[in-house]
């Protein structure tokens, strides 16, 4: 196979991978314009303040997770074909099946795993991979990429999981000011300024308090929060935004693909 041929098989990996992106990022974005998420408020009865509270949440898609899983899966193929091509450059002959990229859960187990997944690669090709330290303390978004992975062969990536992403504080405070001082404010000037929480109540439940305002407020009908999807995977990557996580992956494979063409021809 020419090294023309090895490097594009590899890059339509990626390539679908990012078509991948794409998708998920629009079924995403469709998702949270859909408002699925419904706010109201209560009076507590003690304080008597005003307490903004998630009050229904409607679950996204599967298809969100069909298509992230796909995303994934892409990208570690690349990387698992990349590996394969090394070998086969080298060696002048078809690789076993036991050829991967190698991604340990520490450095050991990652130098445990290259013996064997990346036998008969030039030195030049495993100082290379070294040097992308791929496990977990070395390259955490690797090592991620992996994991979930490993868990999309077996279940449907859980991504269902929400967080409360930020409130329009701005907006809010522009209208009490004209609602408190009409003669003074008439035409006070809307001013959007959204703030992150502290707290991003991962993961979002039905009562979550997510505003407590003054005794004495009355209901702004026109209050505004933001929310996003999360991962919901304990112990690989928990709560982390789905498309802000996803996002950093897809550019580094590509980077490491670019960055071994040379060793393919």
């Amino acid at each position: 196979m020419a090294g023309v041929q090895r490097i594009e098989h590899i890059r339509a990996k990626v390539e679908r991978a990012k078509e991948h992106y794409q998708a998920l990022t629009r079924e995403v974005q469709a998702y949270l314009a859909s408002a699925p998420y419904e706010v109201s408020a209560n009076r507590d009865s003690v304080s008597q303040r005003l307490i903004y509270y998630v009050h229904a949440i409607r679950p996204p898609a599967l298809a969100i997770s069909t298509i992230l899983g796909d995303t994934i899966h892409n990208l570690r193929g690349a990387l698992d074909y990349l590996a394969y091509q090394l070998v086969w450059v080298e060696t002048g002959t078809l690789p076993s099946k036991h050829v991967y990229f190698p991604i340990g859960d520490n450095k050991t187990k990652y130098e445990e795993n290259r013996k064997a997944q990346l036998k008969g690669a030039s030195m030049q090709a495993i100082a290379q991979v070294d040097a992308l330290n791929p496990y977990l303390g070395g390259n955490d978004v690797l090592w991620q990429l992996h994991r979930l992975d490993i868990v999309d062969k077996h279940r449907a990536l859980i991504t269902a999981g929400s967080a409360f992403r930020s409130v329009n504080l701005g907006a809010y405070l522009s209208r009490r000011v004209m609602r408190d001082f009409p003669d003074h404010f008439p035409d006070f000037p809307a001013m959007d300024a959204f703030f992150k929480p502290a707290d991003r109540m991962f993961p979002l439940k039905i009562g979550d308090e997510l505003f407590i305002d003054e005794y004495d407020a009355v209901i702004d009908e026109q209050f505004q929060c933001s929310f996003e999807l999360s991962f919901a995977e304990k112990g690989v990557v928990d709560g982390a935004p789905i498309l802000e996580t996803i996002y950093p992956m897809v550019v580094l494979v590509d980077e490491i693909v670019n960055a071994f063409e040379s060793l393919l021809t």
